[in-house]
């Protein structure tokens, strides 16, 4: 390794390929690439601290609407059903699959107040010049739950359910589908305008202030001897001497890399495969289609979609439900083969690949979200309901192993065999 002399607070550690690198000077809008990989180390573009907060706290308003007031209302010869956001929850205990029930509501309800209420906390102490000791681990929580509050995927879920419905029931939506709609506008907005890396820094100059540095906790001059590591929840560079203890910032375990990333993640994906093809070969909901019920697996759900002639809605159930998962579980084993095999080819490939299976995973929940909008309007009578079926609890769960075995592989362990640049 160069002489990287200075202080951690300096110095960036590429997630993708572990890669320290001095951060330059940063004016305007302004992407940072790793000068190894090219993956994105930092990027200011668009991005606004009291935008975020705004948006934020709109957002967290909004969910309140959103669940309680009305979410769908069917009607079909003069009879109605009508729903809340949290219903499907209830309709899904009682048709028997009170796991999937629960995984909806808590992606749908709890993981977006949680992460909106944490992101508003966080940026309004931030903004008051308030720094609490635990700020710096409430925002990684909130970060964290970035993919698992998936108000934004749930709004194409919503959309296919809904002409999906119409083409049977009279179908309308309510005021709490429409507030939801907004939030998962405001999800994506937030996404983009959010500066991760200058709310740590914030985080980081405060704590820095309370303790009476200047610099980081644990910073000191960086030589060949004394090999840093990086903060797997903030990407704080701290020293060697560091690992094992809680990070200054967040008070995330140091590691410098993922523990046991590849036995995880190798399980994960194992398990994903092996549930992949129940998830596909039996039917994953029953759907009420003119006056009777027809239950249909994912497949048969994207040719009904074709021969009602809603193209785009039949591409989008095929890419999300279909070729995501299995392009993911594809790109997991390539990468985790690669490791095993301690293969330098097409690294920078690879570590796109993996980079946009991390990013598109969650998409894959857009089928049981479906399913969860048009079950609790469905329940009519013995010929005409909704329902989900045996296929859906495993198609979740294959959407479920594949993040979480995203989110245990560390990609650096693919570069670490090429060894560190100099």
């Amino acid at each position: 390794m160069a002489n990287l002399a200075g202080t951690p607070a300096d110095l960036i550690d590429c997630p993708d390929c572990g890669t320290l690198q001095r951060i330059p000077a940063r004016w305007g809008w302004t992407v940072l690439l790793c000068k190894r990989c090219t993956g994105v180390l930092e990027r200011t573009n668009l991005r606004s601290f009291d935008a975020s907060l705004a948006l934020s706290i709109a957002a967290l308003l909004l969910m309140v609407p959103s669940l309680s007031l009305t979410f769908l209302t069917t009607s079909i010869s003069g009879a109605t059903r009508s729903s809340l956001l949290g219903s499907s929850t209830v309709a899904m205990i009682e048709d028997g699959w009170p796991v999937l029930g629960i995984i909806i509501f808590l992606f749908t309800v709890i993981a977006p107040l949680l992460r909106y209420s944490l992101l508003s906390l966080v940026l309004g102490l931030l903004r008051l010049d308030a720094h609490p000791h635990w700020l710096g681990r409430a925002f990684r929580f909130a970060n964290a739950l970035q993919t698992w509050a998936m108000t934004d995927v749930y709004l194409l879920g919503l959309a296919v359910a809904y002409m999906r419905l119409k083409a049977s029931l009279n179908v309308q939506m309510g005021a709490g589908a429409k507030c939801l709609i907004v939030v998962g506008v405001l999800s994506l907005f937030i996404r983009a305008v959010l500066d991760k890396e200058e709310v740590w820094r914030a985080i980081g100059l405060g704590r820095a202030a309370r303790s009476g540095r200047v610099e980081p906790a644990n910073a000191m001059p960086l030589t060949n001897g004394n090999s840093p590591i990086t903060c797997l929840g903030c990407d704080l560079v701290v020293i060697a001497s560091s690992e094992g203890h809680n990070c200054p910032r967040c008070d995330k375990t140091l590691h410098r890399r993922k523990p046991d990333s590849i036995a995880r993640a190798v399980a994960l994906t194992t398990a994903g495969i092996l549930l992949y093809i129940p998830a596909n070969v039996y039917p994953i909901a029953t759907l009420p289609i003119g006056f009777s019920s027809v239950k249909y697996t994912v497949i048969e759900g994207v040719i009904d979609l074709a021969k009602a002639r809603l193209w785009g809605l039949a591409l989008l159930v095929l890419t999300a439900s279909f070729a995501i998962p299995l392009l993911k579980l594809i790109g997991l084993a390539w990468c985790l083969v690669s490791v095993a095999a301690r293969s330098v080819w097409r690294l920078p490939l690879k570590t796109r690949v993996f980079r946009g299976i991390e990013e598109i995973g969650r998409w894959s929940m857009i089928d049981p979200f479906v399913i969860s909008c048009f079950v609790p309007v469905t329940h009519y009578n013995a010929l005409i309901y909704g329902r989900a079926e045996p296929a859906a609890p495993a198609f979740t769960a294959v959407v479920i192993l594949t993040i979480i075995a995203t989110k245990c592989f560390d990609p650096r362990l693919m570069w670490d065999v090429k060894g560190k640049a100099s």
